[in-house]
């Protein structure tokens, strides 16, 4: 005689049959989406080349990178807990560690002594920098961009030149200088190539490269629902990329191009500027503290806010990162 199963018995067996073996590829099928606030630039070439290469998947990381304007619109998603990481200049970091401490910098991924630029519309009228005297000035607020711009002040002993300054949001700044809102803008990549590509009559007010060096960085608060091994496996995943990078900068090229959907001889152009590699150096401290008594000798935050700039750098994640990763190759 043949035994046979109850009916409802029977679909349970099915059903059970039918269900993911929960020990196969648990990495991947368990693994918490981890969002990041990325700058719609080619400095984020690392995170873009990280998320199309694979390199987060071989870490066991589910990520999903929502584009951006600019390092500020990418911190207040991280505040506002839209994300878990953003990407931002080490200047946004400075003026936010004066209201906050509760975020952390986990990694600078790369440097660029070229990418904010002065840039009018007026050849002729702007030739150098004492020529914008009472000038409009289209400056992004707290961020690298009015840096870079006051630097460049201070430099060329021109800081109390009479000038306006016209606060301005990142896809702002072309259209408020083409319809002749601002006289001037201090921009950043992309967007400096832009406008010289669209104007003939477009130029730089003057030649900046090294006065200012710029870096990228991830950011993260430091209390978030990613754990420990995760927020190492990011800046893993993120040294494999700049490997990537290095050895094969025309494919890297192409991923960030049809990322940004952005003219491949624009990005060719930019590339030189760029330096890729993850670190967390001395010359950050360094120049977070110069930028945050320039931000006080102008009064744009309260000097009793300073606070001691290691306590927003986890130097601690990083080295673990990073030693862990050496002794895995």
């Amino acid at each position: 005689m043949k035994f046979q199963l109850p009916v409802c018995m029977l679909l349970v067996v099915l059903l059970s049959a039918c269900q993911p073996d929960s020990t196969v590829n648990p990495q991947n099928s368990t693994a918490n989406v981890i969002k990041i606030a990325v700058s719609n630039t080619p400095l984020s070439t690392p995170l873009f080349v990280a998320h199309e290469k694979g390199f987060f998947k071989q870490h066991g990381l589910n990520v999903e990178l929502i584009g951006h304007e600019g390092g500020v619109k990418c911190f207040e998603a991280l505040i506002t807990e839209q994300v878990d990481f953003a990407t931002a200049s080490e200047t946004v970091a400075m003026f936010n560690s004066f209201y906050r401490s509760d975020f952390s910098i986990l990694t600078s991924f790369v440097e660029s002594d070229n990418d904010i630029k002065l840039i009018s519309l007026s050849a002729e009228k702007y030739q150098n920098l004492a020529s914008i005297k009472n000038a409009r000035i289209g400056i992004i607020k707290s961020s690298a961009s009015e840096f870079f711009f006051d630097s460049l002040l201070i430099l060329h002993h021109q800081q109390d030149l009479p000038l306006e300054r016209v606060y301005l949001k990142p896809n702002e700044l072309l259209a408020a200088l083409e319809n002749g809102e601002v006289d001037a803008i201090s921009a950043w990549e992309p967007l400096g190539y832009q406008i010289l590509q669209r104007s003939k009559n477009a130029n730089q007010v003057m030649s900046t490269k090294g006065l200012y060096n710029l870096s990228f960085n991830l950011l993260g608060l430091k209390q978030n629902q990613v754990s420990l091994k995760d927020r190492q496996s990011l800046l893993k995943a993120l040294s494999d990329a700049i490997d990537f990078i290095s050895e094969n900068p025309t494919e890297s090229q192409l991923i960030v191009s049809q990322t940004l959907d952005m003219d491949l001889q624009q990005l060719r152009y930019l590339w030189k500027d760029y330096s890729f590699r993850v670190s967390l150096s001395n010359a950050l401290v360094s120049n977070i503290q110069s930028q945050a008594q320039w931000a006080i000798d102008n009064r744009l935050v309260l000097k009793d806010n300073r606070i001691d700039v290691r306590m927003i750098i986890d130097k601690q994640l990083f080295e673990s990162a990073i030693s862990q990763h050496q002794d895995e190759h």
